[in-house]
């Protein structure tokens, strides 16, 4: 099988973010690295065929404008240079406040009244932003699916295998149009591998606003979705219900996926303008777990 059969469609999390051409460039500089790193020789094949990387910009919908990259430009070179976190990045991705942190966002996944109550900024803004689109206000929510919708179409085409990145608020987009797709539109598609990156997908927050939240049994999942593959970081807040193969093992044994695998001890160590953000998109793309994955269905006829 070569490469030009194999797509892999990256779908963003909220906020803004930079134009697309800059932010495909600099996932895959993350990508590629990270496979150099953990599976030179798929590294060396990826190389030789750039464009099965696409995107799915769907914020550009969502916010009036795309994000300054150059903020970030620091912290992403700092990424590509160092072969892993440095001893201060693992110590503060473990620190005590971030137990005390993960507390108060459970209550809140509980009890959402609470949301305002949230001391992070950027935390609070994202789960007002996550509400916009469950709420699907204006429609905004149905424009998402049906741009992201195409995106997945565009990427599966004859007889492509398709890896599914879906990275935060992105994975829950995602889990939403894949069942829209399956159980709406009785898609022949299927996507090989889903993977999702600190995905909130098992909050219940979350899971009680999905499209097949109401369907009967088996009904509530999509089922166009071979394996899934779950990762998060150590000191993630976002992804507060880590293991999905606990939440969804209704999708096992019902025999809608083949397997379901978490993975929620990787370290992501980018520094951007306000210190160590371990939820940030192109830390996880460079993780050599993430990479692996890759590898793993890469190789695979």
């Amino acid at each position: 099988m070569n490469g030009g059969e194999r797509t892999i469609l990256y779908i963003p999390g909220i906020k803004p973010k930079p134009p697309a051409s800059v932010h495909r460039k600099n996932l895959w500089r993350c990508l590629h690295e990270g496979l150099r790193r953990a599976s030179p020789d798929v590294a060396a094949e990826l190389a030789a065929d750039p464009d099965c990387l696409h995107i799915a910009p769907w914020p550009h919908l969502f916010y009036p404008a795309p994000s300054d990259p150059r903020p970030d430009e620091p912290g992403l070179e700092r990424l590509l240079s160092l072969p892993g976190p440095e001893a201060q990045d693992l110590e503060e991705a473990r620190h005590w406040h971030k137990s005390v942190q993960r507390f108060g966002y459970l209550l809140t996944d509980a009890f959402p009244f609470l949301i305002d109550w949230i001391l992070n900024p950027g935390i609070k803004e994202a789960m007002h932003d996550s509400l916009i689109y469950l709420r699907n206000e204006g429609g905004i929510a149905s424009r998402v699916r049906e741009f992201v919708r195409g995106a997945i179409r565009d990427a599966w085409g004859e007889g492509r295998r398709v890896l599914v990145i879906a990275h935060s608020m992105g994975s829950v987009i995602a889990f939403d149009v894949l069942w829209e797709l399956s159980r709406q539109q009785h898609s022949p598609l299927r996507v090989d591998t889903f993977m999702t990156l600190a995905s909130p997908l098992g909050l219940n927050f979350m899971r009680h606003r999905l499209l097949g939240r109401h369907a009967p049994g088996a009904e509530r999942y999509p089922d166009n979705i071979r394996r899934w593959h779950n990762l998060a970081a150590v000191g993630d807040l976002i992804p507060l219900q880590q293991r999905l193969a606990k939440d969804y093992r209704d999708m096992l044994e019902l025999g809608l996926v083949e397997e379901i695998v978490d993975e929620v001890d990787l370290h992501n160590y980018f520094r951007g303008p306000h210190g160590l953000n371990v939820h940030k998109c192109y830390g996880y793309m460079i993780n050599q777990q993430v990479a692996a994955g890759i590898a793993r269905w890469w190789r695979e006829e």
